[in-house]
């Protein structure tokens, strides 16, 4: 049975269980979800907070900082500009450092809160719950008239609405493929270029299309399974949760044994409203599982049922599974303390190299080839000198040969062809240079010293290479 098994009667209706997905059937089919609506507290926290990151989003590449986008990474370049700062190839290293220090704080937050990343600010939750699925419901109605209309027959009213449907999903999905075009392309000279059409901008179109067909096959198919089957999060929440995690759980203590009517019992009725609005189709009632992503669309929808059967809320809510057995949570537990010491290191380092980093950066290569070359003048090394210009202005820059620390250096002799080099911003350049010892004065390699200074700085960073010989 597809859309929620809701063919047939509802006694022979297939219900969520611990061991088996809920969205794929015994056969291999996929079982369509259908969330119902559900309105309360968290989720006027959640729209507020969904309207605030897509415009986070769709804003900030029209951000400008210092006459650059507040974020563009320009590839081809080989350049970075953030919030002001700009980074080169050269600087990839901190990406290490930035990617630990985010990844444990996201522990830490995964460890006091559960999967709340999954449930508020996730880009798949944002725009699958916040844009797609208010469009779907717009079109296509309530959750009853979905499923009804999804299992009858094709009629030109069930048509007519596929289509616009579609249509309207291809749209978003070409708006959110250009948004995200924009963090690679400026924003406004995308503007500029898109009545072109792919007319010399064949890379852009082609990651345009791509990222098209991606985000509307995610959101008009593929949907919840990305967060069950593609994303790696929800596996990891096993290590990272303990007992006093806050999670969305049922208090069993309070609900159990369930009953309809008036009966005595728990205080849950066993409406199934819970799940029928559950964007991955589970029973929480079962306790904590992988599917969970914590959006607390349950919570609302049990609080609004415990207010029409006259019952106090909190059924289902926001708790740690100690306080769902009836004990007191514990704030810090020394897994936060490490967590926390690790994210901070990392962002630390990462801040401290970001501030100390140099405006140029300068590298001597080795000539490829033989590492010297005899001759009647003696022994020859040639090398290359990179100079790289890391800021947005341009700068000139001065090569001088430093005395060296060991070894006949004052005999060699040194051809530096360009001296004094001007770079654009974010240019750089390659120096031969070329130096030869007399024989005679040949005895064991020994290092030669090259420095480079910024004119307008006055900054200077020297390197090192090694002049061999036979």
């Amino acid at each position: 049975m597809n859309d929620e098994g809701a063919a047939g009667a509802t006694s022979r209706r297939r219900r969520p269980e611990l061991d088996t997905l809920y969205t794929v059937n015994a056969d291999g089919s996929r079982n369509f979800l259908h969330p119902a609506d559900v309105r309360g507290r968290w989720q006027r926290r959640k729209n507020l907070l969904t309207a605030l990151l897509i415009g986070v989003y769709a804003g900030l590449p029209w951000l400008t900082i210092g006459g650059r986008p507040a974020v563009l990474i320009d590839l081809p370049g080989r350049v970075a500009h953030l919030f002001g700062l700009t980074f080169t190839n050269q600087d990839f290293y901190l990406v290490f450092f930035l990617v630990s220090g985010l990844g444990f704080g996201l522990i830490v937050v995964t460890s006091l809160w559960g999967r709340v990343w999954c449930g508020y600010a996730c880009p798949q939750t944002v725009f699958m719950e916040g844009v797609f699925r208010r469009v779907e419901r717009a079109l296509e109605g309530a959750r009853p008239e979905r499923i009804r209309r999804n299992l009858g027959p094709w009629t030109a009213d069930k048509a007519g609405r596929k289509l616009v449907k579609h249509g309207l999903f291809l749209v978003l999905s070409t708006l959110i493929a250009h948004v995200f075009l924009s963090y690679f392309f400026p924003a406004r000279e995308l503007v500029r270029v898109l009545p072109e059409g792919p007319h010399g901008h064949g890379s852009a179109f082609f990651w345009t299309l791509f990222w098209t067909a991606v985000l509307y096959f995610n959101y008009s198919w593929f949907r919840e399974q990305t967060c069950l089957i593609v994303c790696p999060y929800g596996r990891l929440q096993a290590t990272l949760i303990d007992h006093d995690t806050v999670i969305i759980g049922y208090d069993a203590r309070r609900g159990e044994p369930r009953h309809k009517g008036a009966g005595e019992g728990g205080d849950c009725v066993d409406c199934y409203r819970c799940v029928e609005v559950c964007p991955t189709g589970i029973d929480i009632r079962g306790g904590l599982q992988m599917e969970c992503i914590g959006c607390a669309n349950c919570i609302d929808a049990c609080d609004e049922i415990m207010a029409k059967v006259s019952r106090p809320a909190g059924l289902v809510r926001y708790d740690s599974q100690r306080g769902l057995d009836g004990g007191a949570r514990r704030f810090l537990r020394p897994r936060l303390f490490v967590y926390a010491a690790l994210g901070l290191a990392g962002l630390l380092v990462a801040g401290f190299a970001a501030a100390r980093r140099e405006p140029f950066q300068v590298n001597v290569l080795r000539a490829p080839g033989l590492p010297f070359v005899l001759d009647e003048a003696g022994i020859r090394n040639i090398f290359t000198l990179h100079v790289q210009n890391k800021s947005d202005r341009p700068g000139l820059f001065t090569i001088v040969a430093e005395p060296a620390a060991a070894g006949p250096a004052g005999r060699v002799a040194l051809i530096i062809p360009q001296a004094r080099v001007r770079l654009d911003a974010l240019a750089d350049a390659e120096i031969p240079i070329v130096a030869t010892l007399p024989r005679a004065a040949w005895q064991v390699p020994f290092p030669l010293s090259f420095a480079v200074t910024d004119s307008a700085t006055g900054r200077r960073l020297a390197v090192k290479v090694v002049f061999r010989g036979p």
